[in-house]
């Protein structure tokens, strides 16, 4: 499985994956009406990369967040972030963690599993480390979407490999329930992650997706003329402006 490079990707990654606010609230608000989000939760944000949904869980929510990533250069940017040092920043990997049984309230992770080399084995890990009860909540984009996205649709050699690493909403599922997870359900949410085109054509101009870095340079600089071609003959398309991701739920009871 091709793997992207974080450590490079740290440097440039707040500049094409950034959340507005508005992105950041209709997330918290989804993590907030789960059982036990309430202030003073103990939550694990894993995969959580230079922090973007770990600080926000912390100064809004009010949460202990423990925020972990395998990057340390992920890590030095989130730290960067985190003045008053409301969230712990801890390297760890997501198959190995070193926290005790029962250590968190809630795990979340975002876009994180199909980049992992066993995502069944992280699941495990997330249920160990959860409290009874406790709540696990996964953000990505399923393959589903993923086909249907004008991206995918212009560099189709990204799509070549999201195809071979990105699991369907019903794996995601099935990853859970094997891991003993109850009451597993999943959710479209749509966001506006761009207010024109030419916002998203920026964000990919610094390979916002990650697997943007993983495709030759031929595949991505034909990729980019193609998007500037799409932009300027349907500018209104929603697929420039809006994203559809997954959420899955479950529950230790």
């Amino acid at each position: 499985m091709k793997k992207a490079d974080y450590a490079k990707i740290a440097l440039s990654y707040d500049k094409g994956a950034s959340l507005s606010q508005q992105n950041i609230d209709l997330w918290l608000e989804l993590i907030a009406k789960h059982p036990g989000a309430t202030v003073g939760a103990r939550v694990l944000d894993l995969g959580c990369g230079t922090g973007r949904f770990a600080l926000p869980m912390a100064r809004q929510l009010g949460f202990r967040v423990t925020g972990v990533d395998v990057y340390e250069e992920m890590l030095a940017k989130a730290r960067e972030k985190d003045a008053a040092g409301l969230v712990a920043w801890d390297r760890q990997e997501a198959e190995r963690l070193t926290y005790s049984d029962g250590s968190f309230d809630i795990v979340f992770m975002s876009h994180l599993l199909h980049h992992l080399a066993s995502p069944p084995k992280a699941i495990g890990e997330c249920k160990r480390v959860l409290k009874t009860p406790g709540t696990i909540l996964v953000r990505y984009g399923d393959i589903e979407k993923i086909r249907g996205d004008v991206v995918h649709a212009l560099f189709p050699e990204a799509l070549a490999i999201d195809e071979a690493r990105t699991p369907t909403i019903k794996l995601v599922e099935t990853w859970l329930r094997g891991a003993g997870f109850a009451g597993v359900t999943s959710e479209e949410v749509v966001q506006q992650s761009y207010q024109a085109g030419i916002d998203r054509l920026n964000a990919i101009k610094f390979k916002n997706t990650s697997v943007l870095t993983l495709i030759s340079q031929e595949a991505y600089e034909a990729g980019i003329q193609a998007l500037v071609g799409y932009i300027e003959s349907s500018p209104n398309d929603p697929r420039l402006l809006f994203d559809r991701l997954t959420l899955t739920i479950g529950f230790k009871n």
